[in-house]
């Protein structure tokens, strides 16, 4: 019996034991998998935060190509009672993010060693993005370059005529073609001067038509008349660029039959835009018209009155300058498809005639602002700390 006893109790024993082992089991296959699944948690957590990030370095460059960012600010989801993650919810916890950017174009400083500011290598942004979701947390750098929208950096001339046959004739004295550098503010600009005129032809067709007292009113390369001959590299060039900036235009105008006497764009305000016109448009009027950017017309461009405009001209039809305007000017540079008439009367049978007092100005500072204002920011690289 007492036998028996001690088996019983024996068994008891090692029954308990393997209870124990088996609950020891459980317990560490329970914590196993716990520890498993917060690692799963914490890594889709940490995803989820890395594609936010991400996000936040493609917004960067959004605002920034629309000049929506301003300097010195902070991108932050949290607390902009937006939708940022398109869920139907705003400000939730899965929309933490934080960006700032560092505008190397803009900074005043030497960022790449070269002994210049500011130049167009600099064009470059650094955001950095920083995003939690739980306990996880993210932190991106994005490096930006801000891209040109393909408008040409080097012009032959101040004023550019793409008719091989054109028909060119002045009259009057009360008109400057200045292929010499001018600044904005009209001081003298630090860029090498092009050509008073280019011609897709032979430059008799305008230097012919300039009288003696004429020849100094054209001026750049060579002292004056400053005349060449330019051939775009493709056919088409003209029309090609228009085609280009259409899809980009801010401003749009089609087949309008009034005259616009506003602003299509302010450059002391740095609003450079670009403007469209489907068909003829006329501007100035008695209140007159300003503007800046680039001023694309698919026809003929009729300028009355006072007009001052800074940046590209694309007119691939004529342009027609009358009624005796004071202080019109473009600073940039021009380029038409059509002939060239300056007349101090609306009549002849030419292309593109100019009346009254206008300056055509090239100005590099003019057209690296609007290269600039009007490029779009494209993320080249991501990196992490």
């Amino acid at each position: 019996m007492a036998q028996f006893r001690r088996d019983r109790g024996a068994i008891l024993v090692i029954l308990l034991a393997s209870v124990a082992l088996l609950a020891g089991a459980v317990v560490g296959l329970l914590t196993i998998e716990h520890a498993r699944a917060q690692r799963a948690r914490t890594e889709v957590e940490r995803s989820r935060a890395f594609t936010i990030a991400e996000s936040g370095i493609d917004t960067a460059a959004v605002l920034l190509s629309a000049s929506s960012w301003p300097a010195g600010t902070t991108l932050d989801w949290s607390a902009d009672i937006e939708d940022n993650d398109g869920d139907g919810l705003v400000d939730e916890a899965d929309e933490t993010l934080v960006a700032s950017a560092e505008l190397w174009g803009s900074d005043l400083a030497d960022n790449d060693g070269d002994g210049a500011i500011d130049e167009d290598d600099e064009r470059i942004a650094r955001v950095e993005c920083a995003a939690s979701i739980g306990t996880s947390d993210a932190r991106l750098t994005g490096w930006l370059r801000k891209l040109d929208v393909g408008l040409p950096i080097n012009v032959p001339a101040a004023l550019t005529i793409l008719d091989p046959n054109a028909d060119v004739n002045f009259s009057g004295n009360a008109f400057r073609v200045n292929g010499n550098d001018t600044n904005l503010n009209g001081t003298p600009g630090p860029s090498a001067p092009v050509y008073g005129i280019a011609i897709d032809g032979a430059t008799t067709l305008v230097s012919t038509q300039l009288s003696g007292q004429q020849n100094d009113n054209v001026t750049g390369v060579g002292g004056f008349p400053s005349l060449t001959s330019w051939t775009p590299g493709t056919p088409g060039w003209l029309q090609g660029m228009v085609d280009l900036m259409e899809p980009l235009a801010h401003n749009r105008f089609v087949n309008y039959s009034g005259t616009f006497s506003g602003s299509l764009g302010n450059a002391a305000a740095g609003s450079y835009l670009i403007t469209h016109s489907l068909g003829n448009l006329n501007v100035g009027g008695t209140g007159g018209s300003s503007g800046a950017g680039v001023l694309c017309v698919e026809g003929d461009l009729n300028i009355s009155g006072s007009f001052a405009f800074v940046g590209y001209v694309f007119v691939t039809g004529m342009i027609r300058m009358t009624g005796g305007g004071s202080g019109s000017d473009i600073r940039g540079a021009v380029f038409v498809g059509g002939d060239v008439q300056q007349s101090l009367s609306t009549g002849g049978g030419f292309d593109a005639s100019i009346a009254g007092s206008i300056d055509i100005l090239y100005s590099s500072e003019g057209l690296a602002n609007v290269r600039a204002a009007l490029g779009n920011y494209q993320v080249v690289a991501v990196s992490e700390p």
